[in-house]
């Protein structure tokens, strides 16, 4: 198998309408391509994040841990969530359900509340897909979910993922591989704001940090 086939899949599938990795398997269990080169055709753009346990406040060091806290945005009317099923090859591109009827987001994941990520094993936590009419669609869609996630116990990047997603450069498409180095050459440090936004956080962490003192206060049985 191509072995890179895990990394761009998803987006593949996004904007084709085909499961490359179901095609992989029918084709090495006998079967005949459903379908010719003609038959494939591209809708829209797709965008992929990878989000990982790793530090980018640091540069990128591994992060381990226990996964505290694990709560990715939820996808799925209902607040259901998890990994959506693939369509059949068949299925045209203009009603794949894989993205269509969820809102363009799909996420991958192989983690859960409570779970380690060890020293031993790839840090990837998940990988988050998706889907617009246009490019600027699918990155806005990107840091919609990304910053959806709570994740605690342990550095993770989506800080830094986001950020990438709200870059000019990023969004004008002028890209190189040299692009985190250029554009970041002392780290990163967080994404740049106002301190009108910076004042309204401020305001806001300081009000739950007080409700939630106000509440321990009422726990009985304490000194």
């Amino acid at each position: 198998m191509n072995t890179r086939l895990q990394v761009e899949h998803p987006v593949t599938e996004a904007i084709t309408g085909f499961d490359l990795v179901e095609q992989m398997i029918r084709v090495a269990a006998g079967e005949k391509a459903a379908f010719s080169q003609a038959d494939v055709g591209i809708d829209g753009w797709a965008i992929e994040t990878r989000v990982y346990a790793e530090d980018p406040y640091r540069n990128f060091l591994p992060s381990i841990g226990r996964l505290v806290r694990y709560e990715p945005p939820h996808l799925f009317k209902g607040g259901d969530r998890g990994v959506v099923a693939d369509a059949q090859a068949s299925v045209p591109v203009s009603h794949h359900p894989l993205l269509r009827g969820v809102e363009g987001i799909r996420l991958d994941d192989g983690v859960a509340e409570g779970g380690e990520v060890s020293m031993f094993y790839d840090p990837m936590i998940a990988k988050l897909v998706t889907w617009g009419e246009t490019r600027d669609e699918a990155a806005d869609l990107q840091v919609e979910a990304l910053d959806a996630f709570e994740i605690e116990g342990l550095g993770h990047n989506v800080d830094f993922v986001s950020a990438i997603m709200q870059h000019p450069r990023f969004r004008s498409g002028e890209l190189t591989t040299g692009f985190i180095a250029e554009e970041y050459p002392e780290g990163f440090h967080g994404a740049a704001t106002s301190d009108e936004l910076k004042a309204r956080i401020a305001a806001v962490a300081g009000f739950v940090a007080t409700a939630r003192a106000d509440r321990a206060r009422q726990v009985d049985n304490q000194l």
